[in-house]
């Protein structure tokens, strides 16, 4: 009867962890891009914006275009919009995603520039950091 309980016990502890996991991996990985540019490039714009600040609401791609400013190197440049959780005002971001292009199936990301139109509250800068290492997996 011990064993069944926490048997049991151990089913719902990893039931309610699974959402969780697929949190992580619903996040975009630019070594697994896939054949569908332009909703993989939206989720980064919207993971880097939810990253810069947490409250943004109805985020949306607005523009974005590939550039090689060098061999083996590509800058993915975005244009987000996003609207504050609070006053509900649009703001609009440009982002840079600095890429190591030279494998063609692997892209690994190297930095990224972000900015605003949003005054009032700082960008988290340490979170979109560390969005790299996710964006690399």
């Amino acid at each position: 009867m011990t064993r069944l309980r926490s048997a049991g016990v151990t089913g719902l502890v990893v039931l309610a962890l699974l959402p969780l996991a697929r949190a992580a991996d619903d996040e975009p990985s630019f070594k697994k891009r896939g054949d569908q540019e332009k909703q993989f490039v939206t989720l980064v714009g919207e993971a880097i914006v939810k990253a810069a600040h947490g409250t943004a609401k109805k985020t949306a791609l607005l523009e974005y275009a590939y550039k090689e400013p060098k061999p083996n190197r590509t800058e993915l440049t975005l244009k987000m919009e996003y609207y504050g959780a609070v006053v509900g005002k649009r703001y609009v971001a440009d982002i840079v995603v600095k890429i190591d292009s030279t494998d063609k199936n692997a892209w690994e990301v190297l930095n990224i520039d972000y900015a605003d139109t949003n005054t009032a509250i700082k960008q988290n800068e340490k979170k979109i950091q560390e969005l790299i290492k996710k964006f690399n997996r």
